[in-house]
């Protein structure tokens, strides 16, 4: 080899690697409009079938039908909205008869007995200071800023609600516009290949979708028989809450925790239980049987489900929201399986030379 072949080697080399970097960077720099692009997709394999009955049984224009099946869809959520505020106005109500000063003796006198079995064992974890732990340290204050900062995180949510209810319509009415998008940009050498990958990424980001409201499903039942054991109040509601915050990685079934603690807490309060001997061992009883519903989350409903909705192994599929997690935070967890999913069908489509990948999209 000359030195006339290895410096355009070398050139080579380095223009893919810049173009590479370049992409990546464009790639991140409108991670936005890729995140629209990704929820309009899915809310239109979701509406899919309604549109297709209004469209192909009833007969209704493609454009109308479009309309109907957003307007059913956003009704199914304002429907679900309409269940959860008056519950949470009635529970502030509750809340609002709360006796704070009672309610921060109580939970000090159960910490004082905890210390006192603590002790007996030489554990010194709070060493007497059981008010200070209660106590607030911060005095929060709304400044003009932390307006115009709301005032702009309220913007950006709706011109996001707005751009991906704008891409569904077209995605709902033009069947084939997301297939027609991507063939479009793709080489002419490689359009076979790629319609038949965008079949398969559809056909499995579907059956996804269904695991996902396979697995609401089955943290509703949970949860619902949680809070019927204790006979808590609207606990239809609450479960179909935590069960929809279940979906969020990390934060969501925390923010979980509280709710069906604070609701179970406010409806045991409201029929007169008494705080230290009713009201706080079942609140401890609802925590453990909550760790318990997440534990059989996270090692059966999860991998199992998504196992079979994208024919991965429970271990992969577990492996890939730990990679994507470390790698992304919560947003990575969240977008996880139908990423790798997608990353499957392409490697298996154009790189299933090596065995490597043959390894990894055997079952697809």
């Amino acid at each position: 080899m000359n030195y006339k072949e290895l410096s355009k080697g070398i050139i080579s080399a380095v223009t893919v690697i810049a173009l590479t970097v370049l992409l990546v960077f464009l790639l991140w720099k409108i991670r936005f409009i890729l995140g629209y692009l990704f929820i309009a997709f899915a809310l239109s394999l979701m509406g899919r079938p309604i549109m297709n009955f209004l469209n192909g049984k009833i007969r209704i224009s493609k454009t109308i039908s479009a309309f109907i099946t957003i307007l059913l869809m956003f009704s199914i959520f304002f429907a679900f909205l309409s269940l959860i505020i008056p519950l949470a106005i009635e529970q502030a109500g509750n809340l609002s008869l709360l006796d704070t000063n009672k309610l921060q003796a109580s939970i000090t006198e159960q910490i004082k007995i905890i210390d006192e079995s603590l002790k007996n064992k030489h554990i010194y974890l709070f060493d007497g200071n059981y008010a200070k732990l209660l106590t607030p340290k911060y005095k929060f204050k709304i400044h003009q800023d932390t307006i115009q900062i709301g005032f702009s995180i309220l913007s950006k949510i709706g011109i996001s609600i707005f751009s991906i209810v704008f891409i569904t319509f077209f995605f709902l009415r033009e069947k084939d516009l997301f297939n027609k998008i991507i063939v479009g940009a793709a080489p002419t050498k490689d359009i076979k290949k790629v319609i038949l990958a965008l079949s398969n990424i559809k056909n499995l980001l579907t059956r996804y979708f269904l695991g996902i409201c396979l697995q609401i499903f089955a943290m509703f039942i949970l949860y619902l028989i949680i809070l019927g054991s204790f006979r808590i109040e609207n606990m239809i509601i609450i479960a179909i809450f935590c069960a929809f915050f279940n979906l969020i990685p990390y934060l969501g079934p925390l923010v979980g925790f509280f709710i069906i603690n604070i609701l179970s807490m406010s409806s045991m309060f409201t029929l007169g239980m008494d705080l230290n001997s009713q009201i706080f061992p079942n609140i401890i009883w609802i925590s453990i049987l909550y760790l318990i519903a997440q534990l059989i989350d996270n090692a059966v409903f999860q991998p199992l489900i998504y196992a079979k909705s994208v024919k991965s192994h429970p271990l992969e599929i577990f492996l890939v929201m730990l990679i994507f997690g470390v790698l992304f935070g919560a947003i990575g967890v969240i977008f996880a399986i139908p990423g790798y999913t997608v990353l499957r069908v392409i490697l298996k489509s154009f790189f299933n030379r090596f065995r490597i990948v043959q390894a990894i999209t055997k079952n697809i």
